[in-house]
């Protein structure tokens, strides 16, 4: 069963999802010079994104141990690519990880044993604890701390999918919002986690002067990549 979910999903993703947020993208016209991807698992969206804007900067952040692996081997020859082996969130501090056997799915939020989403997912993968195996440690840093770490001035596109932690990540920026041109965040519209606040999100998002353009719905799942353009730096386009 988890073979035929990965196999479907791999196609929407590649053949519907993508293309749709490469098109909402491209409409924005950006010369991209440096991007976070916040939650890099295995590349899928570095390499997304550098098909998209080949001589931008990227700085991949992955947390998990087995992936960060997998990214450091996969990027060795790039001098474009830098991976490091971090979390983001609100402040400097070690926590234990949720690892699941769906690496993607792996988190650092409390989950909600009782939705109808972990029991779901608890079929499918024919495991009753929703394919979660084990705890890992994990570092966790801010996203200020490494905007400043390498003398940024700007960042292009900051894309974050952390399983329920996002809001953890937008309040580790730390008053340099109004340096960001363009987020690219996943919602969730499940009761999966136990903390999740969606509309903590949109409101810290609304008040740094985010404006929500785009909001494109994974086939069949619940939850969207929401694209989030700074109105700073997008005037013709608000």
């Amino acid at each position: 069963m988890r073979l035929i979910f990965k196999f479907f999903y791999n196609i929407f993703d590649n053949f519907l999802h993508k293309p749709r947020l490469k098109k909402c993208l491209l409409k924005l016209d950006l010369s991209c010079k440096n991007i976070f991807d916040v939650g890099s698992h295995n590349g899928e969206s570095i390499d997304f994104l550098k098909s998209l804007y080949s001589d931008s900067k990227f700085y991949g952040f992955e947390p998990q141990k087995d992936c960060f692996k997998i990214l450091k081997k996969k990027y060795l020859n790039s001098r474009k690519i830098k991976i490091l082996n971090y979390a983001l969130g609100k402040k400097k501090e070690e926590k234990k990880m949720w690892k699941n056997v769906l690496s993607t799915t792996s988190t650092l939020s409390n989950l909600n044993n009782n939705s109808k989403h972990f029991k779901t997912k608890s079929l499918i993968l024919g495991n009753t604890k929703a394919g979660f195996y084990t705890k890992e440690k994990v570092k966790i840093n801010t996203l200020f701390f490494f905007f400043k770490k390498f003398e940024l001035n700007e960042l292009d596109i900051v894309k974050i999918d952390t399983e329920g932690y996002e809001i953890k990540v937008l309040l580790g920026l730390n008053k340099i919002a109004n340096k960001i041109k363009v987020i690219i965040i996943e919602h969730n519209f499940t009761d999966y986690y136990k903390d999740y606040n969606l509309s903590a999100i949109k409101k810290f998002l609304k008040k740094n002067s985010f404006k929500n353009i785009e909001n494109l719905k994974f086939p069949f799942m619940k939850y969207t990549d929401s694209i989030y353009i700074n109105k700073k730096f997008f005037q013709n386009k608000i």
